[in-house]
């Protein structure tokens, strides 16, 4: 520990730097200032933890030094050692919070003894946030346990002593405990800034347990596949009944969607005792698969119990006829609409669109020419077979594959460009540089399909989108750099970088320099 003794007197401060067993009381190493100013420069480059002060200094006095010192550095503990004895000074040193007000002369031992018992506070001070910061990363560790445990008995996978251990302390619910399970589906995102699961799951879990907070319900929330994640609900004076419980869900679902500026979906299942929680957390998935229409709200049972109905395309020899005659695109309106009439009418499910899907690709099949190898050549590359694997997973990823499809149908598979395709693209980009440009923003403004969009663009230009956006910006803001006097951090915003490192990073990765180097060399020049 390192204490600094300022007083304006040199044998007062020799005197006591040396008259002073220090290590006795735990300080290590003791500093001399003979000025306020010089107390500051001392104090600004050593971790200096007690000061010994004189009131009465030329310059600065002893009480604007400390005011100086509370506001800059408050753990320093700071102890009055004066031979004015004016209540003024003791008033405003106990404002000041001083640990102790010693009036010279004064001994040697009482000086000591005023030190030791500021050292003492000092340690226990350190030694409680230690243990503070102990406890708050032990807190940590125990709730990535619980969800981890939860999440494990979910899956079949119950672990042992320590997921037993944890009911004992009541972390996690009894065996014959009846609770609520969700599921929380984040269907897509509203907003640039997308939210780490880790973070997304603890703030969930703080919404909704301040939502039951007057019925004292205990709540875990979990990571589980993401966008996908799990909640517990238990404790309590008594649970809510379903019709509460959905009330409440529709709150907080509004919240989430507001808070996070994203689509979400909750389902949730009849309460159910926690041995059977596994089976209860497998209904919930396919209520989730069975919401192919990806609708946000909250969802008490499947979108369509009965599984039972079977549904086929009537159009499909129609469409076939359509494909053969070159009407390729009449087709992919027409199946849109078949499946927005599909969601509207509620029939919507996994089985529905998994039957729409092989009811459309049979009705491509029928239509080519080349049958297996049509297929061969449609789904050819990584990105295109993704596409035909996705189809099933919701009704948007059956209308991007429906759309692709079509117009490979159409170009019989050679893709044709429109003449002015890339110059619609590139005078979007350079007439919106000082926004930021998004692919699905600019795809929509030409009307084109992103991912078809981001193909064509790479194709023709041998750049991505980002890497075209990214040089067009750094190309427009060399030319501010060398015709204007703009500050560099102005040049930036005109170019959409709110973030002046990341822009200095760009502009060096694309220019070779930083745009400060670009600057003076300009001036140099002049």
């Amino acid at each position: 520990m390192k204490l600094l003794i300022v007083d304006d007197q040199y044998r007062v401060a020799e005197g006591l730097q040396w008259g002073i067993n220090w290590l006795n009381i735990g300080v290590e190493q003791v500093y001399t200032a003979l000025s306020a100013y010089q107390a500051k420069d001392i104090i600004q480059q050593e971790e200096i933890k007690i000061i010994l002060c004189d009131i009465e200094m030329p310059g600065e006095n002893g009480i604007e030094l400390i005011r100086w010192v509370k506001r800059r550095y408050p753990h320093i503990s700071c102890i009055v050692l004066t031979a004015h004895a004016d209540f003024s000074y003791a008033q405003e040193a106990l404002k000041l919070a001083c640990a102790d007000y010693i009036l010279q002369p004064a001994s040697y031992p009482v000086i000591e003894e005023s030190v030791r018992r500021a050292v003492e506070e000092l340690c226990a001070t350190a030694k409680k946030k230690e243990l503070e910061q102990m406890g708050d990363e032990y807190k940590k560790q125990e709730k990535t346990l619980i969800r981890n445990s939860i999440r494990n008995y979910l899956t079949g996978v119950v672990g042992g002593r320590q997921f037993f251990k944890l009911q004992e302390k009541e972390k996690v619910p009894k065996m014959e405990q009846t609770v609520y399970l969700l599921l929380v589906q984040i269907i897509r995102w509203n907003s640039p800034e997308v939210w780490q699961p880790r973070l997304l799951s603890d703030t969930m879990e703080n919404i909704a347990a301040e939502t039951f907070e007057q019925n004292r319900l205990q709540v875990i929330a979990f990571v589980s596949d993401y966008p996908c994640f799990g909640m517990l609900i238990w404790g309590g004076d008594q649970l809510p009944d379903e019709d509460t419980m959905d009330c409440r869900l529709q709150f907080i679902n509004s919240f989430y969607q507001q808070f996070f500026k994203c689509d979400t979906a909750i389902y949730m299942a009849t309460p159910s005792l926690f041995q059977e929680l596994e089976k209860t957390w497998n209904k919930l998935i396919n209520y989730r698969d069975d919401n192919v229409s990806l609708s946000n709200g909250v969802y008490s049972g499947s979108r369509n119990t009965d599984k039972g109905i079977s549904y086929r395309v009537p159009e499909i020899r129609r469409w076939s006829g359509l494909l053969k005659e070159g009407h390729a695109q009449a087709v992919a309106e027409d199946a849109g609409k078949c499946l927005d009439r599909l969601v509207e009418s509620g029939v919507m499910n996994r089985n529905t669109l998994r039957e729409f899907y092989q009811d459309f690709l049979q009705a491509v099949y029928y239509a080519s020419q080349n049958g297996e190898g049509f297929f061969k050549k449609l789904f050819s590359t990584q990105e295109e077979f993704q596409l035909y694997l996705d189809g099933m997973r919701s009704v948007d990823h059956m209308k991007s594959l429906i759309g692709y499809v079509v117009r490979r149908f159409d170009g019989n598979l050679d893709e044709t460009v429109p003449d002015d395709l890339i110059e619609k693209v590139v005078n979007y980009i350079t007439d919106h540089l000082e926004e930021q440009i998004m692919r699905d923003e600019i795809a929509h403004h030409i009307h084109l399909n992103p991912d078809y969009l981001t193909r064509i663009f790479k194709r023709e230009t041998g750049m991505t989108l980002k890497e075209f956006i990214i040089k067009a910006k750094m190309k427009e803001a060399q030319m501010l750099i060398q015709s204007t006097r703009l500050p560099i951090s102005l040049i930036a915003a005109k170019v959409g970088y709110s973030n002046f490192s990341h822009f200095s990073y760009s502009y060096k990765k694309i220019m070779g320099i930083t745009p400060q180097e670009k600057r003076r060399g300009e001036t140099e020049e002049e």
